[in-house]
Formats: structure tokens, C-alpha cells, sequence
């Protein structure tokens, strides 16, 4: 089973839904910073590995789970969760919040702040 956050900048006062769908269309709304986000990962989640598509927490099997696919777009972040635990999801949050990029959760069609 899997589990996908999606983070973006901006756009508070927009539908998160609909904000979701336009940037999955590639229609655009604020940019992500990629730099800031690799660096996020190097930085503030110690001990995570991250290969250039898969980002994982201390302990995990290099081959296997839990783990993280991540996509870094100009406006998105997307990280799809295998078999994860929600202290590193919650470890992700965090750190991207520190970016200023706030979580929506399209399993449930919310943002949170």
C-alpha cells in the first residue's frame, strides 16, 4: 500500500483540490525551489538516504522499503510512500514545512498548514 503527500508554495487562498489537478495539468501557480528541496534532504533529515528517486529513513533495506518516491517538480513536490511508518512521514512534513511549503493530502482533498 502506498501513500502520497504533495507539497507546493503559495496559492493559500486558492482550492487546494482544484490547485492539485491544475498543477498535475502543468498549468502554473508558484515554483518549487529543487535546490532548496535537496538540500532539505542532506540537511535536515539526517541520516536519510536519498538516490536521485527513491528517499529512505535510517534503517530501511537500500533495495526495499520503507521508502519514498519522490518527484521534484517546478511547483510540486510528490512523495509516494511504501510501507513507511508516520514518524517519517512526519519527519518529511516537517522539513518541508521549513521550506514554507504546506502538505496537501489528495487521498483526503485537504491542505494543511
Amino acid at each position: 500500500m502506498s501513500y502520497n503527500l504533495a507539497f507546493r508554495a503559495g496559492g493559500d487562498d486558492l482550492d487546494p483540490g482544484s490547485v492539485y489537478t491544475r498543477l498535475n495539468d502543468e498549468q502554473r501557480v508558484d515554483m518549487v525551489g529543487r535546490d532548496r528541496v535537496l538540500r532539505l534532504f542532506a540537511e535536515d533529515l539526517p541520516g536519510w538516504t536519498w538516490d536521485g528517486q527513491f528517499l529512505r529513513p535510517p534503517g530501511s533495506d537500500p533495495e526495499g522499503t520503507p521508502a519514498y518516491d519522490v518527484s521534484i517538480g517546478e511547483q510540486l513536490v510528490e512523495f509516494i510512500g511504501y510501507k513507511f511508518r508516520g514518524e517519517h512521514a512526519n519527519e518529511i512534513i516537517g522539513a518541508m514545512h521549513s521550506l514554507g511549503y504546506r502538505l496537501y493530502d489528495p487521498q483526503i482533498l485537504e491542505r494543511f498548514a
